[in-house]
């Protein structure tokens, strides 16, 4: 990425710092030095758009793909590691066994090394993204898409309280009543869905980050009252998360329909389950006893 130095009409912008060692943000009348860290990552890009929210939604989302895929090291190399310990446990002491198991031994700490170097890495690009992302939301942009990023990234991606989860599609039909109309698709959910694009850390996709679009369906099912959320994300178990429950057809309209037009913010699957969370409790407080 080429190192920005003017000023674009529309948004924030940035350019070199007084020492040239670095970069400053401009937002509104705020001018801001960006930490050396991200300034570095930033940089590391081989091409700048001359929008810096696209360059940094561009930069996140490369941070998630090597999170990811250091993360699949980690493991890989962890599971290795442990099929050499169990080896080694496993070894007799005969003449023959003390020579493997000092084959062993070898083998088992070359294979420590590896893992905690890749657990190393995984840590730094952690790190990086967690920082990138902090800069953003400590400028506190208040339009456009770092406004969005900003609003996505304070969220946390756990399941939130009150939230029931099902391993499966499956499991979540056991409840024959959920189950597809007699002219649907055996198998599926047979509600009305309310966008399929939600987002969620962990399982968006990174190969288009502009897209802003992530892979959780939301629907609610008349039938029970029930509004859920499926996750369809390639190979990835279709984990499904019942929200709530007793919610009429007008009143899942009237909560979810105004969030939509959110859907691409980071994490927004949070926001709609926060939502649907806190409707059915105030719905139960507010019933007559």
């Amino acid at each position: 990425m080429t190192r920005p130095t003017s000023k674009s009409l529309a948004g924030p912008w940035w350019e070199s710092a007084p020492d040239d060692r670095g970069l400053v943000l401009h937002l509104g009348e705020r001018t801001t030095a960006v930490p050396d860290e991200v300034a570095e990552v930033l940089l590391e890009q081989r091409q700048s758009s001359g929008d810096i929210a696209v360059d940094v939604l561009r930069t996140e989302a490369h941070l998630r793909d090597l999170e990811r895929r250091t993360a699949g090291k980690v493991a890989s190399e962890m599971a290795e590691y442990a099929r050499l310990r169990r080896l080694l446990a496993d070894t007799g002491s005969s003449w023959f066994a003390r020579i493997r198991r000092a084959e062993l031994r070898a083998k088992s700490e070359s294979a420590r090394t590896r893992y905690l170097d890749a657990n190393r890495i995984h840590a730094e690009v952690v790190a990086l993204k967690v920082n990138l992302r902090s800069f953003v939301i400590a400028m506190q942009p208040q339009e456009g898409l770092l406004a969005e990023a900003a609003a996505g990234w304070t969220r946390s991606p756990a399941v939130p309280a009150g939230v029931s989860v099902f391993d499966d599609v499956s499991s979540f039909l056991i409840d024959t009543r959920r189950d597809a109309d007699p002219d649907g698709l055996a198998g599926t959910i047979g509600g009305e869905d309310f966008g399929d694009l939600w987002r969620r850390d962990g399982d968006d996709p990174t190969a288009q980050p502009l897209a802003r679009a992530g892979c959780w369906l939301v629907g609610h099912l008349a039938r029970t009252g029930e509004i859920y959320a499926v996750r369809r994300c390639g190979t990835q178990l279709r984990e499904v998360w019942l929200m709530g429950r007793k919610f009429s057809t007008a009143r899942a309209h009237d909560l979810l329909a105004p969030l939509m037009s959110r859907m691409p913010e980071p994490n927004s699957l949070i926001l709609v389950a926060e939502a649907v969370v806190q409707a059915a409790r105030d719905h139960r407080r507010d019933r007559p006893s």
